[in-house]
């Protein structure tokens, strides 16, 4: 009997041995991927990424793990490519991925209750070796490298140029090839201020002296450095020689006299001059440019030259002069900057100029300065100095003649020229940045003159006047009318209403002008502002007929009228524009 019970029980068992092993045959096919089915746990520090909407997104680092939690069961997994991660499940509601090599896949999960819900995982490069070496060899910089297949990919900011090569350097040791996007942080925006000054001493001394005789019978001339250089001379038979002068050499000699006769002329021409000149140059050009970005200045102008061409035909180029600058800051960080400049200095000189189909093109005197410095923001480097001294003499002479003591100088001519230039450069970079609104100041050049009324420009001979006061509107200010007192004050605030108790004027004040037509001055009808300027002085007003003023002196004039302006129209105590 025992046997027949525990037969039926032992059938039983089996049955449910097999529909369980059919179950998990089946939940397996479901899946797709092979789902690995150790038993794990979560460990102390594991990242656990939860699944709270339908979409979401995962990063995984590759060869690293996270664990991937839904709070209610999990029936399905499907759809993630299982060369780019491993799921394992670790229970009922969780699972953990490890990613295997860079790229995208889906995790695709199903609930007990049939919910779906779709995770987006992204496996990006391990890079964090080159990470480390790039925050140890460099604590101030930001920078981000991003693993892309087989290349990487630089973002950030560094705090130098100089770093951006070494860290491109660093990064090609990882891979084949480097996309640089890194750039300088900080303020870029760089002024320099530049001072050229110059000054050039020159001292000139001249000696010479030409004479010419001429008589009857002969003539003689000594022309030594051609100060009055002979144009004609006409020798007829048996009568006086006639020679003529260069009429525009004249003025070359400082003084000239002449010894007449009755037979014969002697004339003297002599340079004894000595000249002195001083010029002084002091250009203070300022440049305002970007990190990197080369920029230029010119201060100055351009001059036509004539450049032939064929057929008889010239065209004309422009030559630029004065002071010149071009620039490159690269600001280095830490208060530095690496400066490429080259400034310039030239003027024309017509001491060498030429002569082309009748226009006479000057020469150029230039100075100029290439150098790289490195220096810090608000430090002042001179980058180009120059003294240069020079002296030239010369001496045209007759032979024999010209060397005798004491009248030597009878038959020469000599010059004599000292020079002397000194030349300074300085530069003074600032770190800038744009001003605020609330930053412009006010005025500007020019805003704080006005044009002059015609009191002002013909009797005081003024060009402008200062400019003050606000301007109001004839519209809310309009002229008073009769019965008020005609000033400054009218035009702004009205008065004050008077309180009743008010007590009487004192009987030397003058009257209020009479309520007549004739007694109102009006402004222009053609402007509607009234300004007010400090250059004209209130003229002083005129009292009534028979009244006596504060000393006991009578006056005259029409009662209650103000003097009016020479101009019809103005006001007394300024100008109407």
């Amino acid at each position: 009997m025992q046997n027949l019970l525990v037969g039926p029980r032992l059938r039983g068992v089996a049955l449910a041995f097999l529909a369980s092993c059919c179950l998990i045959t089946t939940t397996t096919m479901a899946q797709g991927p092979v789902l690995d089915s150790a038993v794990d746990e979560v460990r102390p520090g594991d990242d656990v990424f939860q699944i709270l909407s339908p979409r979401s997104s995962l990063t995984i680092v590759e060869r690293q793990t996270r664990v991937v939690e839904l709070q209610t069961r999990i029936k399905v997994v499907d759809g993630f490519d299982p060369e780019i991660v491993t799921v394992t499940a670790m229970d009922p509601h969780r699972l953990r991925l490890r990613a295997i090599k860079p790229g995208v896949t889906n995790l695709s999960l199903t609930d007990e209750f049939g919910s779906a819900y779709v995770v987006e995982l992204f496996v990006e490069g391990d890079i964090r070796e080159l990470q480390a070496h790039l925050q140890r060899l460099f604590p101030g910089a930001a920078v981000e490298a991003i693993k892309i297949r087989d290349s990487i990919v630089l973002r950030g900011w560094v705090t130098e140029p100089d770093q951006i090569p070494q860290v491109v350097a660093i990064a090609e040791t990882f891979a084949p090839n480097v996309h640089n996007q890194m750039a300088v942080a900080g303020e870029s925006l760089v002024q320099l201020n530049v001072r050229v000054m110059e000054a050039q001493r020159s001292k000139l001394r001249r000696l010479g002296f030409n004479f010419l005789a001429v008589g009857q019978q002969y003539y003689a001339a000594s022309t030594p450095g051609s100060l009055v250089p002979i144009a004609e001379v006409t020798l007829p038979f048996g009568g006086p020689p006639t020679v003529l002068t260069n009429a525009g050499a004249l003025a070359n000699p400082t003084m000239q006299f002449a010894i007449t006769g009755t037979q014969d002329i002697f004339q003297g021409f002599i340079e004894a001059a000595q000249r002195k000149s001083l010029l002084k140059i002091l250009a203070e050009p300022k440049l305002v440019t970007t990190s990197g970005r080369p920029a230029s200045l010119l201060s100055g102008g351009e001059f036509p030259i004539l450049v032939p061409q064929g057929l008889g035909t010239a065209t004309i180029e422009w030559r630029e002069f004065g002071v010149r600058m071009e620039a490159v800051p690269i600001v280095l960080g830490n208060g530095r900057l690496r400066l490429d400049i080259a400034p310039e200095v030239s003027e024309r000189d017509f001491s060498n100029s030429v002569e082309l189909q009748g226009t006479v093109v000057p020469g150029l005197t230039t100075r100029r300065v290439n150098t790289q410095v490195e220096m810090r923001f608000g430090d002042t480097l001179m980058i180009g100095g120059l003294i240069s001294s020079r002296s030239n003499g010369t001496r045209q002479e007759i032979p024999y003649l010209g060397e005798i003591p004491g009248l030597g100088m009878l038959f020469s001519r000599e010059e004599y020229e000292e020079g002397e230039t000194e030349l300074l450069i300085l530069v003074t970079p600032h770190l800038v940045s744009p001003m605020g609104p609330g930053q412009v100041p006010p005025g500007g050049p020019g805003l704080n003159s006005d044009v002059p009324g015609a009191r002002e420009f013909y009797h005081d001979g003024l060009l402008e006047v200062d400019s003050f006061g606000a301007t109001f509107d004839s519209a809310k200010y309009p002229p008073p009318g009769p019965g008020g007192p005609v000033g400054p004050g009218a035009f702004m605030n009205p008065p004050p209403a008077a309180a009743p108790n008010t007590p009487a004027p004192p009987s030397n004040l003058i009257p209020p002008p009479p309520e007549s037509p004739d007694a109102v001055l009006a402004p222009r009808s053609s402007s509607n502002t009234i300004r007010r300027t400090s250059r004209t002085s209130l003229p002083p007003l005129e009292a009534p007929d028979g009244a006596t003023d504060q000393s006991g002196q009578s006056t005259s004039g029409p009662p209650g009228l103000i003097r009016p302006s020479t101009e019809f129209g103005s006001f007394p105590w300024g100008k109407q524009p």
